[in-house]
């Protein structure tokens, strides 16, 4: 057994690493979490570059909560409120008249007519389209929602798109999009030949400052006579209408607001009128901010790393330390000054990133070369969770070796449901004791029925029976550890709603068949699992229950081997993504009643989905319904009867096969 590292020159292994460091932070620039971090660094330089004064040149016209108050309507208003608005602001001398409304649905034809009219007059009016995306496997269609014919007659419209990154902040903009102009287009072409830009135009864009920095009045002071602003406060301005509600519960307004890359706290966010004007003065001053492309980024990756890999293995541990604090330093000021001082982005944390690894590889390495063979082995068995396995591995040291052998097991996959969502407000530190509450409990169960608990998956478990020892019976010893994991698992949701906590859901999967029992992995890291296709399906059904509302599911394989200890009912037929051959799943619901008297529920189940098989809706409906009568939490009942619902009034064609395809989904 020789010991993994090698040891390389001082050249060879400074090329080496920053090679492969220089690999990896280029790989993880294409990834979320890469752009997530670059664009927090971006974030911290809006953030600290000083708002400008409001431009003279815009002006928000805001569809508010006072306006609302003062009209006491719902929306929509009535079009001859944005009649007499135009009016006014056309009177006013307003420059450009900008509705981010989408006016597509026919309304009242009299105040149709007078708005229409009032657009006319203006001529300077200028519509919002909207460009929805649809979905479906394998194509994705854009399409363009227009006003009204009436409007498009008398008004120009364009589409007004925002296109938040990947993290829901906005920070580019684009011109067109799916081949059309967007309102920043169309508005340069409308003052001047000499203000087209190119149509493939991208950047960043030049905020003014943060929420609130474009002078903004209410809707309903244009159409009070009393309230009206002044002629000079509107004249020779862009007006921009469209919904500034802060505090709203609407829906739409709701969905008509804008995270921003300034934060202080809690991150800030601008409704879409507004950020419509951060985009349109950012093109009409040609001032957007410009980004370092790709391949010189990866450039300068490239020499940065390899470059500082050549220097830092020669300094000790606290010299190197020093060196790349410096560096680190030198790029967070570059990066800084280059966006507040000429509005260039350079981004700098995957280059911090990959100098702080490069770094940490050298000090490390020094250290792993020295570790003894013992140590490693004594490492190797620490992985192992279950005793049975350390004693085996203990006494035979040769399993250690790659490679595997073929076994029945039964698999086993646990998850609690819905956890990112329930703990996303908790401390961190709760989240991980509520994790190692759950988990602890879980182990014991399932060490306490002799099987190997395989690996902890953020919020999942991984177990499975039959190896690395026999057990003839490992079905039946699965099955008895989840019925054993969802009973504590109750009373641990009564302690935690007794504590004021949430209560959380355990789904479980089981699926028994042919498995590799075995080391996989590399010589330098590996771990005892087992792996094929029945591991795959064992983690699809845990994922299945969310579907059906249940909590254990079983393979049609693992019903077989265990139909006569527990008491479980079919559910359905599926087709799960990589096979193709139909499931049959089972919910496993508790120990077989030694006296064999079952509850009526469950024939009525059965007969429900016999009637539902043969088509007979209304028979499968009456039996479905029956169930719901004796219990009315019977979640897979009331998904059949929302089924039965849909073939009442769509029946399925001749060729209809009572499979579920659950592909597309699990």
């Amino acid at each position: 057994m020789s010991f993994p590292f090698n040891f390389w020159g001082r050249r060879g292994r400074a090329l080496l690493v920053g090679l492969l460091v220089f690999g990896a932070m280029a790989g993880l620039s294409f990834t979320n979490p890469g752009r997530n971090a670059e664009n927090f660094a971006l974030d911290i330089c809006y953030s600290l570059r000083p708002p400008s004064p409001p431009p003279p040149e815009l002006l928000i016209v805001g569809i508010d909560e006072i306006s609302f108050k003062e009209f006491q309507r719902p929306w929509p208003w009535p079009r001859y409120f944005h009649a007499t608005l135009v009016r006014e602001l056309s009177a006013a001398g307003a420059r450009l008249i900008l509705f981010d409304v989408l006016f597509a649905d026919p309304g009242n034809p009299d105040e149709d007519r007078a708005f229409a009219e009032a657009m006319k007059q203006a001529g300077n009016v200028i519509l919002a389209s909207n460009i929805e995306k649809s979905e479906s496997p394998g194509i994705s269609r854009l399409t363009l929602v227009e006003p009204g014919e009436l409007f498009r007659q008398v008004a120009f419209d364009a589409p007004f798109v925002v296109t938040p990154d990947a993290d829901g902040v906005v920070r580019r903009f684009r011109l067109s999009l799916g081949g059309l102009d967007t309102v920043p287009a169309l508005v340069a072409q409308i003052l001047g030949p000499e203000r087209k830009m190119p149509p493939d135009l991208t950047g960043l864009i030049n905020y003014i400052g943060p929420p609130g920095s474009i002078e903004t009045i209410s809707y309903y002071q244009i159409l009070d006579p009393e309230r009206l602003p002044p002629p000079a406060k509107i004249r020779n301005r862009i007006v921009l209408i469209g919904r500034t509600l802060e505090s709203s519960i609407d829906a739409l307004a709701r969905a008509n607001a804008f995270f921003t890359p300034f934060f202080s706290g809690p991150r800030q966010s601008m409704s879409g009128v507004e950020m419509q004007g951060h985009i349109l003065y950012t093109v009409l001053k040609g001032t957007w901010g410009r980004e370092l492309p790709r391949r010189a980024l990866f450039a300068v990756y490239f020499l940065l790393m390899v470059a500082f890999s050549f220097g830092v293995i020669r300094l000790s541990p606290q010299s190197g330390l020093m060196v790349l604090l410096g560096f680190m330093v030198l790029l967070a000021f570059a990066s800084i000054s280059l966006f507040l001082g000429k509005n260039f982005w350079m981004p700098p944390m995957l280059a911090m990133l990959g100098l702080s690894t490069i770094y940490s590889t050298h000090a490390l390495i020094h250290l792993a070369t020295e570790v003894r063979e013992k140590r490693w082995l004594r490492q190797a068995l620490s992985r192992y969770v279950s005793p049975a396995v350390v004693e085996i591995i203990a006494e035979h040291p040769g399993i250690l070796e790659l490679g595997g052998e073929e076994v029945d097991a039964t698999i086993l996959f646990a998850d609690l449901a819905d956890f990112t969502a329930l703990t996303e407000k908790m401390p961190p530190k709760e989240v991980i004791h509520l994790l190692d509450e759950c988990f602890t409990v879980m182990t014991r169960i399932i060490l306490s029925h002799q099987g190997t608990v395989d690996k902890y998956i953020g919020d999942a478990i991984m177990c499975f029976w039959g190896a690395p020892l026999p057990q003839p019976d490992h079905a039946t010893r699965a099955c008895r550890a989840a019925l054993d994991m969802q009973k504590t698992m109750h009373s641990l949701e009564e302690l935690w709603q007794a504590l004021g906590k949430k209560p959380l859901t355990l789904r479980i999967g089981l699926h028994s068949g042919r498995v590799v029992a075995g080391n996989v992995g590399s010589r330098e890291r590996f771990n005892y699992t087992v792996v094929g296709d029945a591991v795959n399906l064992a983690h699809r059904l845990e994922n299945i229950n969310k579907y059906y509302g249940s909590k254990i599911l079983l393979s049609g394989a693992t019903q077989a081997l265990v139909t006569e200890n527990f008491l479980t009912r079919e559910l359905d037929r599926v087709m799960v993504k990589g096979r193709t051959q139909p499931v049959t799943i089972y919910e496993l619901l508790e120990y077989l009643p030694p006296e064999g008297v079952f509850p009526p529920e469950l024939s009525l189940f059965a007969a429900g989905l016999a009637a539902y098989r043969a088509q007979q809706w209304a028979l499968a409906e009456e039996k479905f319904r029956a169930v719901l009568r004796l219990n009315s939490h019977d979640a897979p009942a009331k998904l059949y009867l929302r089924r039965v619902s849909h073939f009442l009034k769509d029946p399925p064609p001749p060729t209809w096969q009572d499979i579920h395809i659950l592909e597309t989904i699990f």
